[in-house]
């Protein structure tokens, strides 16, 4: 069964220096539920057909439980650039050089058709699309993917989180392949798949709203930014047990 490939991302923040910087010198790559290519900026907006010349930090992840990146092939060419990650890696984190005037192509080699994005490497403002509230509901699709933000855009991005609800009921929350138990104070974007169809995924705090991000009868993949304030924080499916982090300033 697909999975989605979820993006590892990155806290680091670091503009170029032109007066038509990238939005962001770390871009996210993975493929969604239904196959399609994203790549992004650490704002959550589309890498879009044109990007500023210079040295980025690319983050490719495939940590789900299942898929171990067979299903997709990520590839990405053009001067001075060929990169495919080595066979079996689930998350990988590398850097590359777009030079000015180069055109590049990253891709799904396994459908190279469908599923491939080219971008042109110069100083012309960049074509971006923000990517911060959607959804999308491919035709045939019974696992819509969808995307919200709840909090305050002041409060710093810090990066992602990925939460799995097994078709057991059970819940893991990690980051970058690690179970999450401290997170520094931020904005943080959970992307959750959930293979089950009686249980959900929530986060909240106690005696406040909890935000659902899955619900109990969803099955498939949504992603919601939530800034998280410090204190204890937990996560869990209305009427199971629930886990625990702590959140520090």
């Amino acid at each position: 069964m697909s999975r989605v490939l979820l993006v590892g991302w990155l806290v680091c923040l670091v503009f170029a220096g032109s007066s038509n910087a990238a939005v962001s010198q770390t871009i996210y790559a993975w493929f969604d539920v239904d196959g399609n290519l994203n790549v992004r900026y650490v704002d959550n907006s589309n890498v879009g057909s044109t990007i500023p010349p210079g040295t980025y930090q690319i983050v490719l992840n495939n940590n789900t439980a299942d898929d171990y990146a067979v299903d997709h092939k990520f590839h990405l060419f053009g001067p001075g650039i060929n990169y495919s990650p080595p066979a079996g890696d689930v998350q990988t984190t590398f850097s590359v050089t777009f030079q000015s005037g180069g055109t590049y192509t990253v891709q799904d080699d396994l459908d190279p058709a469908d599923h491939h994005l080219t971008i042109v490497a110069t100083n012309a403002p960049p074509s971006t699309s923000t990517g911060s509230t959607s959804t999308t509901t491919p035709s045939g699709s019974t696992k819509p993917t969808s995307s919200d933000i709840v909090g305050s855009e002041a409060v710093p991005f810090r990066g992602a989180l990925d939460g799995i609800v097994f078709g057991n009921g059970a819940l893991t929350l990690s980051r970058l392949g690690k179970k999450v138990s401290s997170l520094k104070a931020g904005r943080y974007t959970f992307f959750v798949d959930d293979e089950s169809k009686t249980r959900g995924f929530s986060v909240g705090q106690s005696g406040k709203k909890a935000v659902v991000v899955t619900a109990g009868s969803f099955k498939g993949t949504h992603d919601v930014t939530i800034a998280l304030k410090p204190g204890t924080w937990f996560f869990y499916s209305p009427g199971a047990k629930k886990s625990s982090f702590v959140v520090v300033a």
